[in-house]
């Protein structure tokens, strides 16, 4: 028996983290777009993040339930492991442009 909990944890924590590489490689290829352009991409992927903790920790919660019978273990422990990645790059990131906006605002 799988656990859809697991499987989606792991979907939503794959995509918080390929916006963040979607961000860069837009903000390196394209002239128009700048890295502080890709501001869109931090809340995007914070929410994603949050839904993977969230998801995974109910995952874990439903396989304790079914005394082990609901997917792998393993497995779990991955998707709690890229959520809660993708929670500190998001959170990381937040911070870094809220930094950012409070330099230009005093430099200029």
């Amino acid at each position: 028996m799988r656990n859809a909990k697991a499987v989606w944890a792991f979907v939503t924590a794959l995509l918080a983290l390929g916006i963040f590489g979607g961000a860069v490689v837009a903000a390196r290829h394209y002239d128009e777009i700048r890295l502080v352009d890709a501001v869109v991409a931090v809340p995007l992927a914070l929410v994603l993040a949050l839904v993977s903790v969230v998801l995974g920790r109910r995952a874990r919660e439903q396989h304790q339930r079914t005394l082990g019978r609901s997917g792998s273990r393993g497995f779990i422990a991955l998707t709690r492991f890229l959520g809660t990645l993708a929670l500190l790059l998001a959170i990381t990131a937040a911070l870094a442009l809220a930094v950012f906006a409070v330099l230009v605002l005093v430099l200029e």
